[in-house]
């Protein structure tokens, strides 16, 4: 007799391909079977569940990473924390967030600091281990943002693009602080930002602009406060500066 445990791996991963009437069916079909028999077609019903089970999740998360438009794909791996103090300080912690997003915990992360200290690599790194976890990403600049909400606004479909960004269960702004945002802008930006925290939602930022300065990015200090408390509430923020990763090859290449 073929064992239970093996029988019942099988009929989860039937259930899991959402063949939801198998059960009932194999079951007793199975009881009618010689030990040889039975043995024979757990096996192949086995390694047919398995299979189609790793293919759909292959073709699940090619769909989820080329849906996340991440422009270009950067893991953590080709990420040089080496390079710069502050970059080799938040590596541990960087780190044990995207284990925890391989695991299915969706990151809520702020990356502040000057160009060129690799801020959307390690957003884009995070995003793509979301998607590898089999979890919705969208990776968007700020001013996409901005101008899609002005445009809503101006066309009457706020409603519907406020929900285009509240869909994915990781949203990544990058290059917040590029463009100002007047106070509507403002208001509509910090909208998508309070309706994703309510919801639990997990949204990563970029940004050149300290918090303090982030009365030079939005008309409204009111907002900026209020845009900040919502994206810090329950987010890990790594503050990076120093050397840039370019002028650092730079000199070791005068060097």
């Amino acid at each position: 007799m073929e064992p239970r445990r093996t029988i019942e791996d099988v009929l989860k991963k039937m259930s899991d391909l959402k063949l939801r009437h198998w059960e009932k069916l194999i079951e007793p079909e199975l009881g009618k079977l010689t030990d040889t028999e039975r043995s024979l077609i757990i096996k192949h019903l086995k390694l047919g569940s398995t299979t189609e089970l790793a293919e759909r999740r292959t073709e699940l998360i090619k769909r989820r990473v080329v849906s996340a438009k991440f422009i270009k794909t950067q893991t953590l791996d080709q990420y040089d924390f080496e390079y710069n103090k502050s970059t080799r300080e938040v590596k541990e912690s960087v780190l044990k967030i995207n284990q925890l997003a391989r695991e299915g915990v969706i990151p809520k992360v702020v990356f502040v600091g000057n160009t060129g200290l690799g801020k959307t690599h390690l957003a884009r790194s995070l995003g793509y281990t979301t998607c590898l976890a089999g979890n919705t990403v969208l990776f968007i600049k700020a001013s996409t943002i901005v101008n899609s909400l002005a445009m809503a606004k101006a066309t009457n479909t706020i409603e519907s693009e406020i929900r285009r960004y509240r869909k994915p269960e990781l949203l990544i702004i990058d290059e917040l602080g590029y463009v100002t945002l007047d106070l509507e802008a403002g208001n509509l930006f910090f909208q998508v930002i309070s309706d994703r925290h309510d919801r639990g939602l997990g949204t990563i930022v970029t940004t050149n602009y300290a918090f303090g300065n982030w009365n030079q990015i939005f008309a409204s200090e009111a907002t900026a406060v209020v845009t900040v408390e919502r994206l810090t509430a329950e987010a890990e923020v790594f503050y990076l500066e120093g050397e840039s990763y370019p002028q650092n090859q730079k000199r070791k290449n005068r060097n």
